[in-house]
């Protein structure tokens, strides 16, 4: 059944009551759908937050064939928050060629994409496979805790605004109060047809790259510090960088502070 799209902001809503995770004890799976129970989809076709909550896939298929009642799912409504302080998850894109977008530029064949005073921020790891592992530091000016993606698994700190984490597990999105984010989705790129529909701005014929290939695309925001990769550029302090392409090198961007 095609049903209307549920509300962005009842979504978020319902991530945030269950701390991110699934809440059915022994989960905190961070893959998550909408589930209608009170009164469920089939007797009134509703998108009111106090009538839905947030479950795993697995977890939203046991409730719809009647495994929980209406008192208990109330009852994780309730009390997701504090059963799961932390949620984690695994990115399961693992290949030997990874075309990185990060704010706006294309790294390939670079196993270091952005580094800061010889340490770095986002970069790759091969396993013992020859797979290449997604790896983020997420920088901030609050002195707070932040969530961190170490060899394509991810895990938060439990102060953020929001996490967007789809069944798919193909991308990722942590929002911050004081504006830190990052955005992470992987996708195939069939042909350079492709990417050049996708970047128009791009020249990627002489790039060398293998199609078809697995991207990712990162977005970082380090608020408060001129270093923003945001979807179509790369802001640090005052200087902009867009559309170039970086292949065998140590580093895309490297940058000293000292």
């Amino acid at each position: 059944m095609n049903r209307p799209k549920i509300p962005a902001d009842v979504r978020r809503l319902l991530r945030r009551e269950v701390g991110f995770g699934c809440p059915v004890p022994d989960c905190g799976r961070p893959y998550l759908e909408w589930h209608h129970f009170d009164p469920p989809w089939k007797d009134e076709q509703h998108n009111r937050p106090e009538g839905m909550i947030a479950l795993c896939v697995e977890h939203h298929k046991q409730a719809d064939n009647g495994a929980f009642t209406k008192e208990q799912l109330h009852a994780f409504k309730k009390n997701g928050m504090e059963s799961w302080a932390a949620v984690s998850g695994k990115f399961n894109w693992m290949r030997n060629d990874i075309l990185a977008v990060v704010g706006g530029n294309f790294y390939y064949k670079t196993p270091v994409i952005f580094q800061l005073n010889d340490d770095p921020i986002i970069w790759f790891n091969r396993d013992e496979n020859n797979y290449l592992l997604l790896n983020i530091t997420m920088l901030t000016t609050s002195g707070e805790d932040r969530a961190a993606v170490r060899d394509n698994e991810w895990s938060n700190t439990g102060g953020e605004v929001d996490i967007q984490c789809p069944p798919s597990a193909r991308s990722l999105d942590i929002k911050y109060k004081n504006g830190d984010r990052v955005c992470i989705e992987f996708f195939e790129i069939a042909s350079i047809e492709e990417l050049k529909k996708r970047y128009s701005d791009t020249q990627p014929e002489s790039w060398g790259v293998n199609f078809p290939v697995t991207a990712v695309e990162v977005t970082n925001v380090v608020a408060g510090s001129g270093i923003n990769f945001s979807a179509k550029r790369t802001s640090i302090g005052g200087g902009v960088l867009r559309g170039n392409f970086a292949s065998n090198c140590g580093a895309g961007i490297a940058l000293n502070t000292d």
